[in-house]
């Protein structure tokens, strides 16, 4: 046991391990001088000096007995009390990250040592690699290196204290008591891939009554639902999780919550509940390509949803709600878009319509769907030059016009080109759809 004291207070510590933590963290000690700090073990003093501004302690002996004798009183006092070995989820959480502290002080040698005993360490046959012992050590006195011990009944390993007391819940072992208190009092200790294993720390009804990986997802799927799970509905969830697999999916025990009424149907986002302006269309083209753009993404998200239900990657519920959602957005369309080609079409704005309709058939197929249905140009379906030709068409351009535009040497001459041409069409008051129609019949 030591004991610390410093600004009138004396503090009693079992490890020296748990000392230096305290020196990291008690922000009491930051302004305070070395000299002030009296630290003493079995009534023995121990020098207390400041390392590169970090409190410290050094010891006399090599720097392997004064390492391996860190570990052997974490071992002694929670690893190992009354001489049994203690399985990760029997220790405190704050005592197993004393063992992770000393692999962490073997990057940092100098904290813990003196030159002279690191430079004996160096000289000494073979070196000292501090990690490597460490290892060894926790190997042969714990059964595990730095990856940690296997958890559950799986082979694998892991160093987080979390993923062995989740595993010890969900499979009815007897965490004590002392190590529960701390996750109830440390609530964000559970990250977010373990987040389940706090459900087992609030609702023991639910340890032992099924596997790590169905808790894992059934905490998943009750996480988004109001009220999530308590002791009250713990019993029930357990009863209906017997039907799921083995390994199940979030989809399927969304499904089999959903059927039993354990889970509700989701409500729409709150903006459906208010209408949307859909604006006014400025021109029958307008007006197409709105109806034709909300059907296509209608149809598309349609298709899609179903894909993915029949596939199973997508719940029931989840499902009907992006239906529904899919059916709204159909109503919701507005003529902006429709308003801003027809605009384009109208002014001669060649720039623009190159923009959007120069490219292959696979991207803006409504607008050019849509060109083909009021205006009668074909964009869908023919090669580059003919494509283009049409669109210089549909901007009311005739073949001189458009080898004059593609001619200019810059962005600047080209503008000028499209100002001139749009003073044109206006001096001759020429409907734009007309205009167009006319020099595709001239080109033909």
């Amino acid at each position: 046991m030591y004991q610390l004291s410093f600004a009138g207070l004396s503090l009693s510590i079992g490890t020296l391990l748990e000392v230096l933590a305290v020196f990291r963290t008690d922000t009491r000690l930051l302004a305070l001088e070395s000299s002030e700090i009296v630290l003493e073990h079995g009534g023995q003093p121990v020098q207390v000096i400041r390392h590169n501004g970090a409190l410290t302690v050094r010891r006399p002996g090599t720097a392997r007995d004064v390492f391996l004798s860190l570990i052997d009183e974490i071992d002694g006092a929670y690893f190992r009390p009354n001489g049994v070995l203690q399985a990760a989820w029997q220790i405190r959480r704050s005592h197993w990250k004393l063992l992770y502290d000393a692999f962490d002080l073997t990057s940092n040698p100098r904290l813990i040592f003196s030159s002279d005993q690191i430079e004996a360490a160096a000289g000494a046959r073979g070196g000292l690699d501090l990690f490597e012992l460490l290892q060894s050590e926790s190997e042969r006195r714990f059964g595990f290196r730095y990856a940690g011990p296997e958890y559950g009944r799986t082979r694998h390993r892991n160093g987080r204290h979390e993923v062995h007391v989740a595993y010890a819940l969900a499979e009815g072992c007897a965490v004590p008591e002392a190590v529960l208190d701390e996750y109830c009092q440390l609530p964000d200790r559970f990250t977010m891939d373990m987040s389940w294993g706090r459900v087992l720390v609030d609702v023991p009804e639910l340890r032992g009554a099924m596997s790590p990986e169905k808790v894992r997802v059934l905490a998943s799927v009750m996480r988004r639902e109001q009220g999530g799970i308590s002791s009250c509905n713990a019993a029930l969830l357990a009863m209906v999780m017997r039907l799921a697999s083995n390994s199940p999916t979030f989809e399927e025990v969304d499904d089999l919550l959903f059927h039993h009424g354990l889970v509700q149907a989701h409500n729409l986002p709150d903006r459906y509940s208010t209408p949307e302006s859909l604006g006014t269309p400025v021109s029958r083209f307008a007006e197409v390509y709105r109806q034709n753009m909300a059907d296509k993404r209608r149809d598309t998200a349609v298709a899609r949803l179903r894909k993915e239900r029949l596939a199973g990657q997508m719940s029931q519920r989840t499902f009907d709600l992006h239906m529904q959602i899919a059916l709204l957005e159909h109503g919701r369309e507005t003529f902006a878009l429709g308003n801003e080609i027809s605009e384009a079409i109208d002014s001669g704005d060649v720039h623009y319509l190159l923009n959007i309709m120069d490219c292959p058939d696979e991207r803006n197929r409504v607008a050019k769907q849509t060109v083909r249905e009021i205006i009668g140009i074909k964009l869908l379906g023919v090669r580059a030059a003919t494509r283009r030709r049409g669109i210089f068409a549909l901007a009311g351009y005739d073949e001189a016009c458009q080898a004059v535009w593609e001619s200019a040497g810059s962005a600047q001459a080209r503008q000028r080109v499209i100002e001139m041409h749009q003073a044109t069409r206006a001096a001759a008051s020429v409907h734009p759809a007309v205009f167009a129609r006319t020099q595709v019949a001239h080109h033909a």
